[in-house]
């Protein structure tokens, strides 16, 4: 009786299988935005989308304090801060510690009368601002000052900043 040979097939049809999933967990795990320039690794267009960050103007920067504590968007709120303000008042230590003070205030809505920048010598800001706050009873009550900002250029996210501009610990870093 003759003896028949397997044919090879089997061995190579196992090893291209071995080496296609041994390829798909190498792409998994490596990286997630493995391109080819204009395509991703599975032919679909690329939407290539640049972030470009814009540095805001001192103005901005205080509206967007009151903006983002109008809607409560405490993390937008606390990144207009310097990372001085943050180590010197514990209300501002951190985003949880910062967003409990803001929160406890008792103030439901804030409407911007006006907001304008009253001096700029491109390091120290001076931003004049009016708002009026909806207090957490419904009553309504009208606050001007202005805020003091810096330009930071070591903070983490750099740009104008509010600083601690009050009491024995004033922001001078």
């Amino acid at each position: 009786m003759k003896e028949e040979k397997r044919k090879p097939e089997f061995l190579w049809v196992s090893i291209a299988v071995f080496i296609v999933a041994l390829f798909l967990i190498l792409i998994q795990n490596l990286q997630p935005n493995l391109t080819l320039p204009g395509f991703n690794l599975f032919g679909e267009q690329e939407q290539t989308q640049q972030t470009e960050y814009s540095i805001k103007k001192p103005e901005e920067v205080a509206r967007q304090y009151f903006e983002s504590w109008d809607i409560k968007d405490w993390p937008n709120m606390y990144a207009t801060l310097s990372d001085g303000f943050k180590r010197i008042d514990l209300n501002a230590k951190d985003l949880a510690a910062f967003r409990n003070f803001a929160s406890s205030q008792g103030i439901e809505g804030i409407r911007i009368i006006s907001i304008k920048e009253d001096s700029n010598d491109g390091t120290t800001a001076i931003v004049a601002y009016s708002v009026e706050f909806t207090l957490s009873d419904g009553k309504k009550q009208n606050f001007s000052d202005e805020f003091t900002l810096k330009f930071r250029r070591g903070d983490v996210i750099p740009g104008w900043k509010l600083i601690h501009p009050y009491g024995p610990n004033i922001d001078t870093s």
